[in-house]
């Protein structure tokens, strides 16, 4: 009996799951260069598409094939990627990257609708010699017709103290959101070396419903049954 509701629970906790396409690292990440040329990635039941970049840097144009997206699949209602910059988002001097990336995400199979999102700002430096500076991403999702805004996220790092490391913003449900996020890493004085190392974001979902009956009958029969059997060897 207790090995049946053993089985019983962990056949209930399904894997979460990576699918990537048209990435060469098949299911572990995709380059910005790939994602921007077609590629896409399904995250737990979350479809991440439609990737483009619009590159305003006042320095060489960035080199979107060293930037690595790593899908995020630990939470399950709440699934994302991580953005690695690999020193593509670093500037000295006066200088800035001013970079804005877009993509869209789905809910698929039926799944729970998205419902909020988060953006956090996971890794930046500034220079030893840096005497200002500022890393900045902000994000606005919008709704299915792409003109509606849900939320807006921003986070900020400076040389200062002075920091908004994560934000996040709930709205109505959404099958479908449009996602543009703008990335600005500037300097403002001649020694100053700024960049963007990592960040963050997700999309979060309504729990699904607590599993009713015949799987909690299944269940609760078979645990008033090890209950019989222990109470009538008792006697």
């Amino acid at each position: 009996m207790a090995i049946a509701i053993a089985s019983w629970i962990w056949s209930g906790a399904a894997p979460a799951a990576v699918v990537t396409s048209g990435c060469a690292s098949t299911n572990q990440f995709c380059t910005m260069a790939e994602l921007v040329g077609g590629a896409s990635m399904l995250i737990n039941d979350k479809l991440f598409d439609n990737w483009r970049t619009d590159d305003a840097s006042t320095v060489a144009p960035v080199n979107l094939s060293l930037i690595r997206v790593l899908p995020l699949d630990d939470q399950a209602l709440n699934p994302g990627f991580e953005l690695l910059a690999n020193d593509a988002l670093r500037t000295t001097g006066r200088e800035q990257i001013d970079l804005d990336l877009a993509f869209s995400v789905s809910v698929v199979d039926g799944a729970s609708p998205i419902i909020g999102s988060s953006l956090e700002l996971a890794g930046f430096e500034f220079g030893a010699g840096s005497f200002g500076g500022m890393v900045a991403v902000s994000s606005d999702v919008l709704a299915a017709n792409g003109i509606d805004v849900l939320g807006e996220q921003n986070v900020l790092a400076l040389p200062s103290p002075n920091a908004v490391l994560s934000d996040s913003y709930a709205y109505a449900s959404q099958p479908t959101a449009f996602v543009e996020t703008n990335i600005l890493v500037s300097g403002n004085a001649p020694l100053d070396m700024v960049a963007l190392t990592s960040f963050t974001q997700r999309f979060n979902q309504r729990a699904s419903p607590v599993p009713e009956p015949p799987s909690l009958a299944i269940l609760g029969l078979a645990l008033l049954g090890w209950w019989r059997m222990r109470h009538h060897s008792r006697r």
